[in-house]
């Protein structure tokens, strides 16, 4: 009979031990917090359930401040295992800022008031999306990616499962160089040809004095002192509040007088580039009016039943040439030269900007000027002019444009 007892008594107490194993790997903190409703046994059948489909994210969580405060899976996926198809890469919004707003009211408040949330609107609002719409891996990894990722989750700066950004330390002796992350996630979408502000960043003296001493990052200059999740807003109804803030975080390091000069020095670069813009849009403009050359289908059109040759009116797909040099220098050069100069990069705002800016109008102005000669050579010689077909994506049908407005 004692044996039994024994045995009996080692069965509990194994069944003890495993369960605590189970609930221990739920969480590295002593305390599991798990929503109201809810029990730790749902959040340790989640964890079974994914834990082996996706091990180091697993590992990772565990490893996060989440993990380590005992906050588990199902406070932030719920309770209902998801399916193959949740799982996914198109699926990006399962985790919605409003449920991280739950902790993080704050935070949420912050990132309400900035330009992100209108970031999904603004893309499919956009020729290129539509366009797009013909080649659904492109629009997801080149469009989705960034925009309904970031108008839609917090996981465009935070990375899923790593739930705290890596933040670079200040000096601790003289002549240590810190290490760490300076861009503060933004340059998982700012970058790039079209706003390169990390490459603009990186090559400016903000960078130098950011190894020295930790700051300044983006956040430094670009968010709220008292909420670092609203990034301040320089566009729309926010403009002159925007600038004004931004204003008073320079004056943090600079003085007034110098703030000055510099804003004077970046506006009258961000006018003169917006003037050569504006001086090749006018070139392409009266070929239309000429009759030299027809409005490409990838285009919307303004007012005046002419393209409006801007970023939300044009693509560098189904275009001609001379549009396609167009794209290029607003979409491209005008933003690396204004960028540049935003971000005091000498050699941004002038050799990739200023430089490149040049080039595409000089390309613009030569072809137009060739265009030209070429339709008089045509109408006088009776010449039939060969077109090849333009190129279509493979399920393309001619009427992606058509439910999207001016």
């Amino acid at each position: 009979m004692k044996g039994k007892w024994s045995r009996f008594l080692w069965i509990v107490i194994g069944i003890l031990v495993i369960g605590g194993i189970t609930l221990v790997s739920l969480s590295t903190s002593a305390n599991v917090v798990i929503p109201a409703g809810t029990t730790k046994a749902d959040a340790v059948a989640f964890e079974d359930f994914y834990k082996d489909k996706m091990p180091m994210k697993f590992q990772i969580w565990q490893e996060s401040a989440h993990g380590q405060e005992g906050v588990t899976c199902i406070n932030c996926h719920g309770t209902e295992l998801l399916g193959e198809e949740d799982l996914s890469y198109e699926n990006f919004a399962k985790v919605d800022p409003e449920t991280c707003g739950e902790c993080h009211e704050k935070e949420l408040e912050g990132f309400k008031q900035t330009r992100h949330v209108e970031a999904v609107g603004y893309s499919q609002k956009n020729v290129r999306f539509k366009l797009l719409d013909a080649w659904p891996a492109m629009q997801s990894q080149g469009c989705d990616a960034c925009h309904t990722k970031v108008g839609n989750t917090c996981t465009s700066c935070h990375q899923a499962h790593v739930t705290d950004l890596p933040k670079p330390e200040k000096q601790a002796h003289a002549g240590q160089v810190v290490t760490g992350n300076f861009t503060n996630g933004c340059e998982n979408c700012h970058m790039g040809p079209d706003h390169p502000q990390r490459e603009a960043y990186e090559s400016s003296v903000h960078y130098q004095v950011a190894q020295a001493t930790g700051e300044p990052t983006c956040n430094t200059c670009h968010t709220d002192p008292d909420n670092k999740h609203l990034i301040i807003q320089l566009k729309g109804d926010f403009e002159e509040e925007g600038r004004e803030k931004l204003w008073n975080n320079c004056l943090q390091c600079h003085s007034e007088e110098y703030v000055a000069d510099a804003r004077e020095n970046v506006n009258q670069i961000k006018k003169e580039a917006n003037r050569m813009v504006e001086a090749a849009r006018q070139i392409i403009q009266d070929l239309y009016k000429k009759g030299v050359l027809e409005p490409s289908p990838g285009s919307l059109l303004n007012e005046d039943g002419l393209p409006m040759l801007n970023a939300k009116g044009t693509s560098y797909s189904h275009v001609s040439h001379i549009e396609s040099l167009m794209f290029e220098l607003f979409k491209y050069a005008n933003a690396t030269t204004i960028k540049g100069a935003q971000h005091f990069s000498p050699d941004y705002t002038h050799w990739h900007g200023a430089g490149d800016l040049w080039a595409k109008y000089l390309a613009i102005k030569e072809e137009a000027e060739r265009l030209i000669l070429e339709a008089g050579i045509k109408e006088n010689l009776d010449i039939d002019p060969i077109e090849y077909p333009m190129f279509k994506y493979e399920k393309e049908t001619g009427s992606e444009l058509d439910t999207l407005a001016n």
